[in-house]
């Protein structure tokens, strides 16, 4: 498959996009437009060779060739700050926003994946690799949408934390935040000791662009855990969001 270089009860997959549950240069740079999925048994990149690069010289091109080590090394949320780089830089050239996409789907971003995909299309129409992509990111979001018909069928009594977890996860994926908060503030009036649909709900706020109230729901769940690693993560994550707007 030509694919190319993608969050939440999902795992901080990394600062940039954590989640909360269930829940890729340089000796020899790859072409700034050609950016695949990893591929098993690689040579090992060198991302901190990469990753001086773009501090010394952070254009086009090392922006791209640092966020494609990202993906290829199976770290995608780690590219993202640097394909916005590269798109400020230059938005007129689509290898920014199909890695966007790449690394969006990977963490089942899957609205705002084929909304990058859509866009590096519309820049190169004769790029069959972000038409892979993009075919790629819908393929998945229809199964995604699939699941949650099926787990919509699980009876009243068989609705348990993990359905709400999943269901709302399943919800972000696709892009519906607010049904995503909705699910997890129904799973927390059952379950009100549960920080993941805290993290969880705060998670899709920062994903609908409302920092401060997802820093809120983050800061309860600290609140009660002063140790939880995802919650601070998520917090991080939340003010470098804001910062970067």
């Amino acid at each position: 498959m030509n694919k190319k270089t993608l969050i939440s009860a999902v795992v901080c997959i990394v600062i940039l996009l954590p989640i909360a549950y269930l829940v890729v240069k340089k000796k020899t740079p790859a072409t700034a437009d050609k950016v695949q999925q990893p591929v098993a048994n690689q040579p090992k990149i060198d991302i901190a060779a990469l990753e001086a690069l773009v501090k010394s010289k952070p254009d086009y091109e090392n922006l791209i060739n640092l966020s494609q080590g990202y993906i290829n090394s199976n770290m995608p949320g780690k590219s993202i700050t640097y394909l916005k780089q590269a798109i400020k830089l230059d938005s007129t050239k689509a290898a920014a926003y199909n890695n966007l996409g790449v690394a969006n789907i990977m963490l089942k971003n899957y609205k705002q994946g084929i909304a990058a995909c859509v866009k590096a299309v519309s820049l190169d129409g004769k790029s069959e690799l972000a038409k892979n992509n993009l075919k790629w990111g819908i393929d998945e979001s229809n199964k995604t949408i699939d699941m949650i018909a099926q787990l919509e069928k699980t009876p009243a009594d068989k609705k348990n934390t993990d359905y709400y977890i999943r269901l709302g996860l399943y919800n972000l994926y696709i892009g519906n935040y607010d049904k995503s908060i909705a699910t997890w503030q129904e799973g927390l009036s059952k379950d009100v000791n549960n920080n993941i649909f805290i993290n969880d709900i705060g998670t899709a706020l920062v994903l609908k662009k409302e920092y401060d109230k997802a820093i809120a729901e983050f800061n309860k769940v600290l609140k009660a855990d002063p140790n939880n690693q995802l919650a601070k993560n998520n917090i991080e994550w939340a003010l470098s969001e804001k910062k970067g707007e």
